[in-house]
């Protein structure tokens, strides 16, 4: 009896399902390699919590004291010294003349240290600043 090759032979397959699996590991690792980026590029502040928070949509100068009552800049850490010339330089850099400001301070960080910030501030002519909160839930 002979048994003929044509029978035994079966047609070459494309599986989409391994295929499948492979995207979506992709997808996910780059997911959270994307959010711990996020993660690490901002400063951990925990905000008072305030009754009526309304959002304000215009770019603002930010500045942020952590719980440690170190300054922030933007993102880049300064003194309470040199802070009032960098808002200055900022502000000249954007061609605006006295742009609100921001001042984020945690719960944990001295009021001491955000009024000092926002009398320089007032003092210096700006008259824009503002405190952040989060809105109650």
């Amino acid at each position: 009896m002979k048994l003929s090759k044509k029978g035994l032979q079966q047609p070459a397959r494309f599986e989409l399902l391994p295929l499948l699996d492979v995207i979506f590991l992709l997808l996910i690792f780059f997911v959270f390699v994307m959010l711990k980026m996020t993660m690490q590029s901002s400063i951990n502040i925990e905000l008072p919590q305030l009754v009526d928070n309304s959002q304000q949509t215009e770019e603002l100068l930010i500045i942020s004291i952590n719980n440690k009552n170190q300054i922030f800049i933007n993102d880049k850490i300064t003194t309470e010294a040199l802070m009032l010339a960098q808002v200055m330089t900022l502000q000249k850099e954007k061609k605006e003349q006295k742009s609100p400001i921001l001042i984020r301070g945690d719960k944990k960080s001295d009021l001491g240290v955000a009024l000092s910030i926002l009398d320089k501030l007032r003092l210096s002519g700006f008259q824009q600043v503002a405190f952040a909160t989060e809105k109650d839930q």
